[in-house]
């Protein structure tokens, strides 16, 4: 490149590395045309090896067709590129745990900068392991390593508090006079549904509430299928409870297609205020995970490059209710905050 350019070592060096160092605009150009004309590519790989940031952050999702997971997606990509120049490789696991490890070892091959963890939702336990060395040897070879949900790992973690959701649901239902009702929980194998399971059915036998619960897929599939087997074992639950707003979609769309009133009938909740949840009919009653935020976290937390906190806790997430019309309370009388605008508009009129 240099003898194309007819330059000195160094100076095609400093040019190809943008590295700030002044170099003569009429040097600057040739190099440019030098390197054009060969077809020269920066071999970020390399330039890892020497003990630089390539720019380059992994990130690692459950499942690409479900909403929540775009959400993040788009997000990291987005800041990336926005906030910190840096180029961020999605990975779909496709809901597989060994995908999701073969994926870290990918990455760990082309010396990525970091990686977030987003998913992970599904079997975290058959092959833990498997997983905890990977991310070792990545914690070794000097990639930060974060997750967006509690996986019993020794990495930062970005999340809403689970035990603290749970809680939250099951307060609600009580507050709302519901005593039999309906859970539709994600897969039962993994940190993040065990967490929310426990606090909610604590609270709720706390309150004398009769409830049953099914573990399911968190798909819109999987939850018309819980749905129709909570009518099965339940008939007379007045609310559904579901782990994620995809299940809580399907769940809506079966219970209507059965000719059930929603609230009226059934009152359902969901997780994660998706799309999906606006896109229901009635729209969904659920909680704010605020995903967009923690994946911005993780991401500022990989681009800090500060050695001193890679044993940081990483940071809690805030959560919220965020209420839609397809809750009520047990009389029937949807609270005011769930009111659709309209009706408050004419009901002050």
């Amino acid at each position: 490149m240099a003898k194309a350019a007819d330059v000195s070592v160094s100076t095609a060096a400093r040019v190809l590395r943008k590295s700030g160092y002044p170099v003569d605009i009429k040097l600057k150009e040739k190099v440019d045309a030098a390197a054009k004309s060969l077809g020269y590519v920066p071999n970020l790989v390399a330039r890892r090896l020497r003990g630089g940031k390539q720019g380059v952050v992994g990130l690692v999702i459950g499942d690409m067709l479900d909403a929540h997971y775009g959400m993040i997606a788009e997000t990291v990509t987005q800041r990336a590129e926005t906030a910190h120049s840096t180029f961020a490789m999605v990975c779909n696991m496709q809901r597989d745990p060994l995908l999701e490890i073969k994926y870290l070892r990918k990455l760990l091959e082309y010396r990525v900068d970091g990686i977030i963890l987003a998913g992970g939702g599904f079997d975290q336990w058959t092959h833990h392991e498997a997983l905890a060395e990977t991310v070792e040897e990545l914690k070794r070879a000097g990639t930060i390593i974060t997750s967006l949900m509690p996986r019993n790992i020794e990495v930062p973690v970005f999340s809403a508090d689970n035990e603290a959701i749970g809680l939250t649901k099951a307060q609600f239902i009580v507050e709302n006079g519901h005593t039999k009702i309906g859970i539709l929980l994600g897969p039962a194998r993994n940190q993040m549904t065990k967490l929310r399971m426990q606090a909610m059915t604590s609270h709720l036998s706390g309150c004398s509430v009769d409830y049953a619960i099914a573990n399911i897929e968190s798909t819109p599939e999987a939850g018309a299928l819980g749905a129709a087997e909570m009518l099965t074992r339940n008939p007379d639950f007045t609310a559904l409870i579901c782990g994620s707003d995809a299940i809580a979609f399907g769940a809506i769309n079966h219970l209507r297609a059965e000719g059930i009133d929603i609230p009226g009938r059934i009152s359902v909740m969901g997780l994660g205020n998706t799309r999906l949840a606006t896109l229901c009919t009635p729209a969904l009653t659920t909680v704010e995970m605020n995903f967009d935020q923690a994946g911005r976290a993780a991401l500022d937390f990989i681009a800090s490059h500060d050695p001193s906190a890679a044993h940081a806790p990483g940071e809690v997430i805030p959560h919220s209710l965020v209420l839609r019309e397809s809750f009520s309370r047990l009389d029937g009388v949807v609270p005011q905050d769930m009111a659709p605008f309209g009706a408050r508009e004419n009901a002050q009129s």
